[in-house]
């Protein structure tokens, strides 16, 4: 059994904490400055790694040739292999694959820094065509593809489930296409919830986490046009809908928005309220937080109101809105950012470095997705330039070296 899949127990979690001390000599001065304990936590690091968008934001080649195998492979034991469902030749000349090819050096760039796991959205959009062409209308194949490549590397995949942009027909019984930004009811999203879930226990079957319902809901208005309320019934239908299918599973919940003003610490308290929470909505929650610079000491306190500044503190803070102190807390987003949280490259490598170890050192962390391997040329402009790992000419940072040494040796 992987290390990532018993994050979620603090005991075992615990039991297996490794500190790494330097012995010292016996005469060393009695004042003499002690080495911080190092925490080993396998597969605590994570990245993006996303089925949908273009490059550099997606993963596929451009020289995928975007064809998904026919016939479509059942669900086998064997992943790899001439005979394995990845790979395994379809009488259209493509496997899942080859028909999807993802980028050589995009899938580098996270395997050699040594994450543990990835943060992998898919796309309803693409992949529920249930609304077009009838009850059970699924295209796997995107999604297949990159937990394929992802898994082929021992990485897991967390599946971000999102409740739209999804596709309907404008007109009933007819072929009418047309993009709405969100299911029509949660039950609609509930039964793509299930179906996403049934093909994960079917076919991966060592994938076992999801992040629902959307990115960043506590500020998605556009998205959610019923407010706090449709938020908790579509997150409680899709909850509903991954543990009928996969009572083991683990589900994120909310991808929060942590920024100041937006009150993430309410948005949760409410939810509560609602009836959304532990055991109806998530087993856990996923909190985006951006630190400034110089990292915060884990004593510094969490201020969510408007201008003020928040710390590793907030994962606390969080538990405190959800009633639940041992409540676990996944780092969905972090990066650090040129100019806007740090000046130059040689600090954002100290600053990564330094708010891994402080997230670490909680147990009830579970992970910490850096947010912006290789994607400069997404944000060439604005607050989320210059977060990446590796520049737009293919060159690792600094930053990527320190963190890779990180996660290689302990992480």
């Amino acid at each position: 059994m992987r290390l990532a899949r018993i994050l979620l127990t603090p005991l075992l979690l615990s039991s297996m904490f490794l500190v790494s001390c330097s012995s010292g000599a016996d005469s060393a001065p009695a004042d003499a400055a002690s080495p911080l304990p190092v925490i080993k936590r396998p597969g605590f690091l994570g990245a993006f790694f996303r089925p949908i968008g273009t490059i550099p934001y997606g993963v596929f080649s451009v020289y995928s040739k975007q064809k998904a195998p026919d016939p479509y492979p059942t669900p086998r034991a064997q992943l790899f292999g001439a005979n394995g469902y990845c790979d395994a030749m379809a009488e259209n000349g493509v496997s899942i694959s080859s028909g999807y090819l993802v980028d050589a050096k995009k899938l580098a760039n996270i395997v050699d820094l040594g994450v543990g796991w990835a943060r992998l959205t898919i796309s309803s959009d693409f992949d529920d065509q249930s609304h077009l062409f009838g009850r059970g209308r699924y295209a796997w194949t995107d999604m297949d593809s990159a937990q394929c490549a992802l898994l082929r590397h021992h990485i897991d995949p967390v599946v971000g489930i999102e409740a739209g942009p999804v596709q309907y027909n404008l007109v009933p019984d007819a072929f009418a296409p047309k993009e709405l930004p969100v299911y029509k009811t949660a039950d609609d999203f509930g039964g793509y919830c299930g179906a996403v879930a049934a093909h994960e226990h079917a076919t991966f079957r060592s994938v076992h986490r999801y992040s629902i319902p959307d990115n960043e809901v506590n500020s998605a208005t556009t998205m959610f046009p019923g407010g706090e309320q449709q938020i908790a019934a579509y997150t409680e239908a899709c909850y509903r809908a991954i543990k009928a299918i996969q009572p083991d599973a683990v589900v994120y919940g909310f991808e929060l928005n942590m920024d100041k003003g937006i009150d993430p610490a309410g948005f949760v308290s409410r939810e509560y309220d609602l009836g959304c929470r532990k055991g109806t909505c998530y087993d856990a929650i996923s909190i985006h937080m951006y630190l400034k610079y110089p990292v915060p000491p884990p004593s510094a306190p969490c201020d969510l109101g408007r201008g003020g500044q928040y710390s590793v503190a907030c994962a606390a803070t969080i538990r405190q809105a959800a009633h639940d102190p041992e409540l676990h807390i996944l780092i969905g987003e972090t990066a650090f950012l040129i100019p806007a949280t740090v000046p130059d490259e040689a600090d954002k490598a100290i600053a990564i470095v330094a708010t891994m170890k402080e997230f670490a050192d909680d147990p009830l962390v579970d992970g910490v997705n850096y947010a912006n391997v290789d994607e400069c040329d997404f944000y060439p402009s604005g607050f989320f330039m210059g977060g990446c790992l590796v520049d737009s000419a293919g060159n690792r940072l600094p930053a990527y070296a320190a963190l890779r040494a990180l996660a290689t040796t302990t992480y």
